[in-house]
């Protein structure tokens, strides 16, 4: 059998201890090496090969997004599981942006951990179920934000759209945006013209069917 070949990076020895220890209770895994710092990280991956790295966001002096991002241009097949107790919207979305195959908390079952090590190796990517709203609402803003573009729209036309559909008046919403209700009234005009409304209830229903609303 050939084991998964891991190395677990972690400034904290209790967690390296508990994971090694986890680990070991199964025979087609095995803990190749540890690391404490982001230098030991990459020297330790260097001289080990290992298949996967368990890699934690923040170690001793170092930000493991960043080593994260060196191993996966060094080491292109090397496979990397960020596991921390971060969820953290800068620390998930900078591992998914660098390559990291997987981001887990550390509060997953202990069935879970070993399962991931072996998926991962598989090629498959994962997320921590808490974390998968976060992505997809990321995606969705992503998503409208195009639309928004796509539509010639500012990001001030289409909070103007969202009052609109509200019901506020050229009045409301001048007081909200501190502009003339003539300034307003142009801008709603704008709307129409770029969203090819008739009037500005045909422009809310044409924004809500794009999903610009």
């Amino acid at each position: 059998m050939n084991r998964i070949r891991v190395l677990i990076a972690d400034d904290h020895p209790i967690v390296r201890e508990g994971i090694r220890s986890l680990l070991g209770q199964y025979d087609d895994l095995e803990v190749w090496g540890e690391a404490a710092t982001g230098p030991a990280v990459l020297e330790q991956v260097r001289k080990l090969q290992p298949d996967v790295v368990l890699l934690d966001v923040r170690l001793a002096g170092a930000n493991g997004i960043e080593i994260a991002r060196e191993l996966r241009r060094q080491y292109p097949d090397l496979r990397i599981i960020i596991l921390t107790t971060y969820e953290d919207e800068k620390y998930l979305f900078g591992a998914l942006q660098v390559g990291a195959h997987a981001y887990l908390l550390k509060d997953v079952s202990l069935e879970t951990l070993p399962a991931a090590i072996r998926a991962v190796h598989q090629g498959e990517r994962l997320l921590s179920p808490l974390l998968i709203d976060k992505v997809l609402n990321e995606f969705r803003t992503l998503a409208t934000e195009k639309l928004r573009r796509d539509a010639g729209l500012s990001e001030q036309e289409v909070s103007i759209l969202k009052r609109i559909a509200e019901g506020a008046t050229n009045r409301e919403i001048a007081a909200q945006f501190y502009l003339s209700e003539i300034a307003v009234k142009k801008k709603v005009q704008d709307i129409m013209d770029k969203l090819g409304a008739t009037n500005r209830t045909h422009a809310v229903v044409i924004a809500i069917r794009k999903g610009i609303i």
